[in-house]
């Protein structure tokens, strides 16, 4: 019983770790100074980018096309 308790407990402090290095990543992303040809300041504007990109993600079709397609499609469709 404490074993698989303790298997558990592994479980959650790897899987907090994990997403919590996810949210480290995208802030520092977020924060960081832009390249050219992006205004270097414009944190609002990327912010926004960020959002757009993962609620609504069908506004970035045109520019992907890939996305129009599942993944098993567009590995088959280069062959």
């Amino acid at each position: 019983m404490i074993i698989v308790i303790n298997y558990f407990v592994i479980l959650g402090f790897v899987a907090s770790v994990f997403l919590s290095s996810i949210g480290l990543l995208t802030l520092i992303y977020l924060i960081k100074p832009k390249k050219l040809p992006m205004d270097e300041s414009n944190r609002i504007n990327h912010i926004r980018l960020w959002w757009f990109v993962i609620t609504r993600p069908e506004l970035f079709v045109r520019e992907f096309a890939w996305l129009q397609f599942d993944e098993l499609d567009n590995i088959n469709k280069d062959k």
